[in-house]
């Protein structure tokens, strides 16, 4: 039983440790681009 049991760990681990490596297709964030601001704001944001 405690074989089992360790074995089911050392999976999830390997599973944990593969998705962290290579992570399913490309996630894309709402913030990995510019912000689409309204043309009134950009005048208020600092330069850069």
């Amino acid at each position: 039983m405690k074989l089992l049991r360790q074995a089911i760990a050392w999976a999830f681990i390997a599973l944990v440790a593969l998705f962290l490596t290579h992570p399913t297709a490309e996630q894309h964030s709402a913030f990995d681009g510019p912000l689409p601001l309204p043309a009134g704001l950009e005048p208020l944001l600092p330069p850069g």
